[in-house]
């Protein structure tokens, strides 16, 4: 019996190939969209998860005036684990961030994302060697791991196993320095702790004296344990023992806060939670595309029902119960959407280059599984009995009576629901519409408006002051005096720091008439402020080195406007300033920069020119300004001299454009405006499809009546506007309740960036004028056709 009903059911479907077509179409969207975004949220909150420790691993950072840092002292993870019992262990981290590390093997091979743990943290984060155990004997202290595909290119196949640890160069030829690899890192899963080297080493060991860096610090708690309390004993532990061995306001007025390793990949407190606001945004937005889907799915069923009309009564009159008749209904709805999901996990398949280069290089394999599969079937499921349950109890429920006298026509007068969906649709593809263009602006005003410096043309080489003498005089100004002179380059500087890395400057205690400030600061020589056109708004900026020797003993420093802001001096120039243990001359104000980005507000900040700050922050990174059209030859031009130090033998050069690096830092704000355009798309599409649907089931139920109309002399054109009329008030009700809804929540995404666009009255214009077309378009030719049918056809039977 099953079987025949299947046959009737496919039958009934090519009868009307068209709509059938468009249910396919407009479900396949819907299922794409729902498992593309469920697999990426899957995906992004999966870190760690594997860890079965995730719930009681935290990490302590520091706030302070509203900031925070994840930058602690290296002392605090041994004292917590000293002296709290609720902490089962701690450790710490830090990221190598002198440019790339190199590696000399079989082949020579620059590491871009290296880091130091101790052993604590890598228990933490179960850090473990696929090649054997991580400690071999009781008295090895390092742990160095490389991951597989790094181990490939510098080891032999054959000294893959790793029984011992295989000595390798590093750094420098000249420097003979060499470093143990253990054995090669486990991948157990997505995790904060993923390096392509792993220096597994206690900082007691790498440093004799006082540790110089900061590190982030993880505990691991015991179950049970009261966050809230224990984040307060460790604030008072850490202003009794540390603060009085700390030089910087961060550490020395902070307060202690725990940050749980749940929220540390999508929302840490101390960084962006727009990847987290993303996830929302696409979750939900996925959820109203199939629900718009489903909807559009109903409409079409009952658009076509008064085609089925004898079908429906003689199958009454014939003893079909009403359960039969549902039943029958809801089988021609499953195997549209089992078609529907079937081509939209093909559809996946094939697009999966498009897809990891959308969202993540390696997303594709998360898609193409077992769980899809899953999911797909049960949004089949879910999508048959939302699509197909309501229209098949209302095409059951009806009389053969009624009927058989007037088709749907005189049965179906409530149309409250269907219109409540219209307008569902009409405002939400109002709402993407918008926010596709406010997205556009947003990311067109980052990329356009005045950064406060100019990174067009300029050339970074990160690490590279490494293997120079840096002192005032030293080899490293040289190479930069050298350097100057070529036509091809404008102006060349060094700092510790440069705009759109991914590491923001320390921030460091100042004084000021007895007046404690906590600035960021950082490191340059002469030319810094040259190279990047920053803006001089006061004062000098030393143009000479002779300038910066002439006094060892002076310390100049120049503040931004958000410094002097802070300072509140009517007078800069000539001003003291104490901090890093000297007392600092202010020489000049020059303009802000937002050198990190768009959504942090720009910092009072120091610049200075003598490493006062401490001198394992090296001005490593060298900032080259290329004339117009002469990158090329810039490029060459550092290479040579690159290859004229004896310390890079066999070293290549690495460098990178400062517009590029900066534009990384709005990659996610980039990525979910991609999203939200495809997004858009598909909502504007199924919502036009929902419309055309609603346009044909009009013209079902009032044919007749439109009929009569032109009988009585009625034009095509009148007839047109009546039968459109109840979708321009629709439209008009959606417009009235979706654009202060649109108004708020683009609001309040906006107020995420620190600097931003104003929502202005024509971004909602250009959206309402773009869905009006559409809608004209979908409706029209259901319209049309019906206002220019024969009255015969329609009134031969009355």
């Amino acid at each position: 019996m099953i079987l025949n009903e299947i046959k009737i059911a496919w039958r009934s479907l090519l009868k009307n190939k068209f709509f059938s077509l468009l249910n396919v179409f407009g479900l396949m969207l819907g299922f794409t969209g729902f498992i593309l975004s469920y697999q990426y949220i899957n995906r992004e909150t999966s870190y760690d998860k594997w860890n079965p420790n995730y719930d009681r691993i935290y990490q302590v950072g520091l706030t302070s005036s509203e900031e925070f840092t994840d930058a602690t002292n290296a002392m605090l993870a041994p004292l917590l684990k000293r002296s709290l019992p609720e902490i089962e262990t701690a450790g710490r981290k830090i990221i190598y961030s002198f440019g790339t590390y190199p590696l000399f093997g079989e082949n020579t091979v620059l590491i871009k994302n290296a880091a130091v743990i101790d052993s604590s943290a890598a228990h933490i984060f179960q850090i473990e060697s696929k090649t054997g155990n991580l400690y071999k004997s009781k008295i090895q202290n390092e742990a160095t791991l490389v991951k597989q595909g790094i181990a490939e290119k510098i080891f032999k196949k054959e000294d893959l196993n790793f029984d011992t640890p295989k000595s390798v160069p590093v750094l420098s030829l000249l420097l003979d320095q060499h470093e143990r690899i253990y054995g090669i890192s486990k991948n157990n899963g997505l995790s904060l702790i993923d390096h392509d080297l792993l220096f597994i080493k206690e900082p007691e060991d790498l440093f004799a004296g006082e540790i110089p860096f900061s590190y982030q610090t993880y505990i691991q708690v015991k179950p049970g344990t009261n966050i809230d309390v224990l984040a307060r004993k460790i604030d008072k532990l850490y202003h009794d023992k540390i603060v009085p061995l700390s030089q910087t306001a961060a550490l020395s007025q902070g307060k202690i806060y725990l940050d749980p390793l749940t929220n540390l990949h999508l929302r840490p407190k101390n960084g962006s939670n727009t990847p987290y606001l993303m996830l929302w945004i696409i979750g939900i937005v996925s959820i109203i595309i199939l629900v718009l889907a489903s909807a559009n799915f109903a409409n079409m069923i009952m658009a076509q029902a008064d085609k089925r009309i004898k079908e429906l009564t003689l199958k009454k009159i014939l003893g079909s119960s009403r359960w039969t008749i549902i039943r029958q209904l809801l089988l021609e709805v499953f195997i549209l959407t089992l078609t529907a999901a079937v081509f939209s996990f093909f559809m996946l398949s094939i697009t999966g280059n498009v897809l990891q280069k959308w969202f993540n290089d390696d997303l594709k394999q998360y898609i193409l599984n077992q769980d899809t599969v899953m999911y797909l079937f049960l949004g089949v499921i879910g999508t048959t009995c939302l699509s197909g349950i309501y229209p098949a109890f209302v095409l059951s429920g009806f009389k053969s009576v009624s009927l058989l006298r007037g088709g749907l026509g005189k049965t179906q007068r409530k149309n409250t629901l269907r219109n409540g969906l219209l307008v569902f649709q009409i405002g939400i593809a109002l709402l993407f519409m918008t926010g596709m263009l406010v997205i556009h602006e947003q990311i067109r005003y980052i990329q356009t408006t005045d950064k406060g410096f100019e990174p067009a043309q300029v050339i970074t080489y990160k690490g590279l002051g490494m293997y120079y003498d840096g002192t005032l005089n030293g080899t490293y100004y040289n190479l930069k005096e050298r350097l100057q002179q070529d036509p091809s380059i404008l102006s060349v500087a060094s700092a510790t720091n440069m705009p759109g890395d991914g590491e923001l400057p320390p921030k460091k205690q100042f004084s000021h008439n007895q007046k404690q400030l906590e600035f960021d600061h950082v490191g340059i020589d002469k030319s810094y402020f040259s190279t990047l056109n920053i803006a001089v708004l006061k004062g000098n900026i030393p143009t000479s080195i002779k300038q910066l020797l002439q006094d060892s003993t002076s310390h100049y420093a120049v503040i931004n406007e958000s410094a002097a802001m802070a300072l509140d001096l009517g007078q800069p120039i000539g001003a003291k300033l104490a901090g890093c243990d000297v007392n600092f001359e202010i020489i000049a104000v020059v303009k802000d920069s937002k050198a990190y980005g768009f959504e942090n507000v720009v910092k009072p900040t120091v610049y200075s020119y003598k490493n006062e700050c401490g001198s394992a922050r090296p001005q490593a990174t060298l900032i080259v300004k290329a004339a117009q059209g002469k990158a090329a030859q810039a490029i060459e031009t550092v290479k040579k001299e690159w290859q004229q130090n004896s310390s890079t033998k066999s070293l290549p050069l690495e460098y990178a454009f400062m517009d590029q690096q900066y534009a990384l830092l709005h990659k996610k704000q980039q990525e979910m405006q991609t999203v939200f355009n495809s997004f858009t798309f598909l909502a504007v599409i199924i919502a036009a499809l929902g419309l055309f649907s609603m346009a044909a089931y009009q013209v079902t139920i009032r044919k007749k009546e439109m009929s009569v109309r032109k009988v009585l002399g009625a034009s095509v054109q009148s007839i047109f506007m009546q039968l459109n009329k109840p979708f321009f008030r629709l439209f008009l009700t959606a417009t009235l309740i979706s654009l202060p809804l649109t108004y708020f929540i683009l609001n309040r995404w906006l107020d995420n960036f620190a600097y931003r666009i104003d929502l202005q009255w024509w971004y909602f214009l250009i959206a309402i004028m773009i869905i009006f077309i559409i809608i004209c378009v979908s409706i029209s030719y259901q319209t049309i056709r019906a206002a220019k049918v024969n009255p015969v056809d329609s009134l031969r039977n009355e």
